[in-house]
């Protein structure tokens, strides 16, 4: 078939949810107790670049858009008739895609919409249930707007709501796993719709069970308590000094929000003119000690202690001031020269550059420091 061929699937498909949500109530969880007739559409040979922010990425062999529940069972069936992986793609912004594309089904999530209440009991605070295809600054738009504290400083960051229990987003002093109470997600294994409560997520630093059992769960709505009557946190150094610079003594939830807009879009690439996906790699976690022996070597090498004891590092700080990554280059592939963290994309870039750029600065780090240093960024092939 050509590249606009269309499979037109006709599917008579009884599914289940688990068990009913905690919070809306089991009529808003079981969206099909009776036999449901579904139509899905799926293309074949769909180029995936314009997808991504990298703008790269082969073609996709199957692809399909899942604009509810009933969609993803249906897609998880096609692909499990036809033995083909399957890939979940939300906004596409911290992803890289092979040259050769991908072999499978590519489910690009677009269930939409957001459900607001007060928690009983819970001063006020307000629980929202999110469509994993809602873009996540969007929301965090929507929450700043009507008042809700939680996620203002998670500003500014691409893609979507679905994508931020998988990573733990987080930013200037917070993360996501602060306020998802739940996450509602399909389970490919059981083949059932289960919601799995904050602690069952097993969030830690950029770490959930979604991102540790990659491929088990495709999560379809995410649920946050957020706090009408919260305080700004501005603890966070380029926060502080933002406001400092400003002459701000008493920030609004709003005066946070922009101020996160200003530091992150002063240090990161347009996302216009570059091909990028932010931070590629994950600011290493080492032990007190090794940390200890850095600071030796490296006198003003930023750190940051963590609950259990360790001390994350500043990987920007080791490729900047250690390595001289700052516009290192492979080929069409960069090192970005504000953030030494980012890597940027020129037009015509391949993954097969970005994946060796990536790999010299992987090899500089532990060379130099003895770090081993982990992607931030999913890599697809």
């Amino acid at each position: 078939m050509t590249a606009t061929a269309v499979l037109t699937l006709n599917l008579n498909i009884l599914f289940w949810s688990s068990h009913p949500s905690p919070s809306f109530g089991a009529n808003n969880y079981i969206p099909f107790h009776e036999p449901s007739f579904i139509i899905m559409t799926i293309q074949e040979h769909i180029p995936l670049a314009a997808y991504t922010t990298f703008n790269i990425g082969g073609p996709a062999r199957f692809f399909c858009i899942a604009a509810s529940e009933a969609d993803i069972l249906e897609a998880v069936t096609f692909a499990r008739e036809k033995d083909l992986p399957m890939f979940i793609l939300g906004g596409g912004s911290n992803l890289l895609i092979g040259d050769e594309g991908f072999g499978g089904l590519v489910i690009k999530m677009e269930l939409m919409g957001i459900e607001e209440k007060i928690e009983e009991g819970n001063n006020g605070k307000r629980m929202l249930s999110v469509g994993a295809g809602e873009q996540w600054d969007s929301f965090v738009d929507y929450a700043v707007e009507r008042g809700l504290y939680g996620i203002e400083n998670l500003s500014a960051i691409p893609g979507t709501v679905g994508a931020a229990p998988v990573q733990n987003i987080g930013a200037y002093g917070a993360e996501a796993s602060q306020v998802i109470t739940s996450v509602r997600a399909f389970d490919t294994r059981t083949r059932q719709f289960v919601d799995l409560a904050g602690p069952e997520c097993h969030f830690s630093y950029r770490e959930s069970v979604f991102k540790k059992e990659k491929g088990r769960y495709i999560i379809t709505r995410v649920y946050f308590s957020l706090d009408p009557n919260g305080t700004p946190n501005t603890t966070y150094k380029d926060i502080v000094d933002y406001f400092s610079q400003k002459k701000i003594t008493q920030p609004t939830l709003k005066d946070v929000r922009e101020a996160v807009i200003a530091i992150r879009w002063g240090k990161l690439p347009d996302w216009k003119l570059w091909g990028t996906a932010g931070s590629f790699f994950k600011n290493p976690v080492v032990t007190a000690e090794a940390f200890d022996s850095l600071k030796k070597r490296y006198p003003e090498l930023p750190g940051f202690p963590e609950p259990d004891g360790r001390v994350k590092v500043s990987l920007g700080w080791i490729l900047d001031k250690v390595c001289n990554a700052k516009g290192l280059c492979k080929g069409n592939a960069c090192v970005y020269e504000k953030q030494a963290l980012v890597l940027v994309t020129k037009p015509g870039a391949t993954s097969e550059e970005v994946v060796a750029l990536a790999h010299e600065l992987m090899a500089s780090v532990k060379e130099k420091t003895g770090i081993t240093i982990e992607g931030e960024v999913e890599w697809v092939n």
